[in-house]
């Protein structure tokens, strides 16, 4: 392992546990700001701060923009912030543990977006995985759902899994972007534009509906800090740069770990108990992205990763 592929895995890592402690956090920001009524606000001002940053520090990099860096950076922008919209708004419905372990569906989903973009046809093990993917779902979602009258836990579970396959488009296009543009450049397009998309919809939709009520402390300013610096900033570029030094099934199953973490804060933080049947739910889940990722190289005699792990 050469000191690129071995940083690329500590970056994917330290990105993976980052984000596994931001389910808990956000929960806890969107609760505190606004009663709970501006989960776009929260979004905005996240994406807004650590747009700034990048703009800091990679001003001197600006020179290498394109027009196709431009056009890139604003389709991954859109599609992350479909990504972060639809699973923010899961986490307001559910709990941040079954937030995270939904949301992980995604590395069941890259293959068959492989396929559909790239070509790259899936294998028995990512068929099989989709289906244990869905039965361990069905123990989180449906046989651990609490049944308490109106409660919308429902709706969260649907929204974390619709997620999924937002953060799915973004890994597959990352993929393909990372080795044609200046990484630095299209993560600020790409961050840049999810600023002023929530931004335009907290003016449009939440000021004007809830302004009144608009309040926030500075509990929940340090928090949007954290997850400015840290969650997004810090987060997107070493998923980027990893992605970049590290072949996509060792990615992917490093960046499966992320449910793991967000279950681990979640119970730490929160003070939590799972459920039993939520508890075999979330293995059975974390079962298939590892027979998605490490099947085909343990079984598959002819199986060969056509990504180049070692892109310099």
């Amino acid at each position: 392992m050469n000191k690129k592929s071995f940083f690329g895995k500590l970056l994917l890592l330290a990105t993976t546990i980052i984000w596994g402690s931001s389910f808990i956090v956000l929960k806890d920001t969107l609760e505190k700001i606004g009663g709970g009524n501006f989960t776009f606000f929260t979004l905005a001002a996240r994406f807004v701060i650590a747009a700034a940053l990048l703009a800091v520090l990679g001003a001197k990099r600006f020179k290498k923009m394109t027009k196709k860096t431009l056009i890139k950076g604003l389709f991954l922008g859109i599609v992350l912030a479909f990504a972060y919209g639809v699973q923010t708004l899961g986490l307001k419905y559910t709990t941040a543990s079954k937030n995270a372990f939904l949301t992980a569906t995604y590395c069941v989903i890259v293959p068959f977006l492989a396929w559909l973009f790239v070509g790259k046809k899936p294998n028995a093990f990512n068929v099989a995985a989709t289906f244990l993917c869905l039965l361990g779902i069905a123990f989180i979602a449906v046989i651990g759902k609490k049944e308490v009258a109106g409660d919308t836990e429902t709706l969260g579970n649907v929204l974390s899994v619709g997620c999924g396959l937002f953060y799915a488009l973004q890994i597959v296009f990352i993929d393909k972007y990372v080795s044609e543009e200046d990484p630095v450049c299209l993560l600020f397009v790409e961050i840049s534009a999810v600023a002023v998309i929530f931004t335009a919809i907290t003016c449009v939709y939440e000021f004007p509906l809830y302004g009144s009520e608009f309040s926030i402390g500075f509990d929940a300013v340090r928090k949007i800090l954290y997850l400015a610096f840290f969650a997004t900033c810090f987060a997107q570029f070493g998923q980027m740069i990893g992605q970049k030094w590290t072949n996509p099934t060792v990615t992917s199953l490093i960046l499966s770990l992320e449910s793991v973490f967000g279950v681990f804060f979640d119970v730490l933080v929160g003070g939590r108990t799972l459920e039993v049947y939520i508890i075999i739910g979330f293995a059975i889940v974390f079962i298939a992205e590892l027979m998605n990722e490490l099947g085909p190289k343990l079984f598959l005699k002819n199986y060969k990763d056509n990504e180049n792990s070692e892109i310099g």
